[in-house]
């Protein structure tokens, strides 16, 4: 029998299925899409990858995603639409935090901050668990590869205009990737995912900080303070003494820039929690859709995760009166 994770990000949104018939399949999508349906998106990625994966039938379904804002909505629709198409008879939705940390952490106790396109963090701890930001670009994702991006084109475009804070080297940089940047503003607003196409920008002012310019340089040391508060705010959320020993992780593509990032967010979740320690991710976000299809306290994180449960259809023979 199949199954199926998913892990629906901002930019892409990766798919494994699970099969007692060989190894994991893979598939990747594109990503949510802010103001489209949130679990309309789900049931469309899974058709899509039943249809890739060539399986007629998916038993259980489970994953994490973008776009929940901590709190999943009623699932009974889906779960009828997905059984009625697929034959699922298990289904789990929950916030990409939840999945996040169950990759890293194994969903024990500690805290996790996921840096990718957006931010999201998630303490688990003796007040139970703590979301922390993943509110999306408008009013959250400090610190995000969305906010470094940003910060590295206004940087950019402050050069062209002669503003203070500006950055000739980013400028270069952003010309180099975009095009002119009389275009730039346009291409940004006529983009399928404007929030991935400006995160696309912050490896370029990573590149730029490590050659030494000054405003790459203040954007992640900023980046670094943000998401080294967003642990010590999902640990101090979730209950654990300044004392405590406990365990705390980054994951996310951001953490390909951790010559930039690691010694400002070290330096803060040591100030407030000194006995705390810093561990590598036990696995992906993927890893963690994977664990979430048979989580046995996937309910008591609610309204961070929903479940939904269908018994499998049987033909019975019914009695009838002559």
């Amino acid at each position: 029998m199949a199954e199926l994770a998913f892990d629906i990000g901002q930019t892409q949104s990766r798919l494994r299925l699970l099969s007692g018939d060989g190894p994991a399949a893979e598939l990747e999508l594109d990503g949510f899409r802010y103001g489209d349906d949130v679990l309309s998106t789900v049931f469309l990625l899974c058709r899509e990858a039943a249809d890739r994966f060539r399986v007629p039938s998916i038993t259980a379904v489970a994953g994490g995603m973008t776009g929940l804002y901590g709190s999943v909505p009623d699932l009974s629709e889906l779960a009828t639409r997905l059984a009625t198409t697929l034959s699922v008879q298990h289904l789990v939705v929950g916030d990409d935090a939840v999945s996040s940390h169950l990759g890293a952490l194994g969903g024990e106790p500690g805290a996790l901050v996921a840096a990718g396109t957006g931010i999201v963090g998630l303490g688990i701890g003796p007040a139970g668990a703590a979301r922390v930001d993943g509110t999306g670009s408008m009013i959250g994702d400090d610190g995000s590869g969305w906010w470094i991006g940003r910060r590295g084109a206004i940087a950019a475009l402050s050069a062209r205009d002669g503003r203070s804070g500006g950055s000739p080297r980013l400028l270069a940089s952003l010309e180099s990737q975009f095009g002119p940047v009389a275009d730039f503003p346009a291409l940004v607003a006529q983009s399928q995912f404007p929030v991935g196409t400006v995160a696309s920008f912050a490896p370029a002012v990573a590149a730029a900080a490590r050659e030494g310019d000054r405003e790459a340089r203040v954007i992640w040391a900023e980046a670094a303070r943000y998401i080294g508060d967003a642990v010590v705010a999902a640990a101090t959320r979730a209950g654990f003494a300044r004392d405590a020993r406990f365990p705390w992780a980054v994951v996310g593509r951001l953490t390909g820039a951790a010559d930039l990032l690691d010694p400002v967010i070290e330096s803060l979740v040591s100030g407030r929690f000194p006995a705390a320690f810093r561990v590598s991710s036990g696995g992906s976000s993927l890893d963690g859709a994977v664990r979430l299809l048979h989580y046995p306290n996937a309910k008591t994180l609610a309204p961070l995760v929903g479940t939904s449960t269908k018994e499998p259809e049987t033909t019975e023979e019914k009695d009838t009166d002559d």
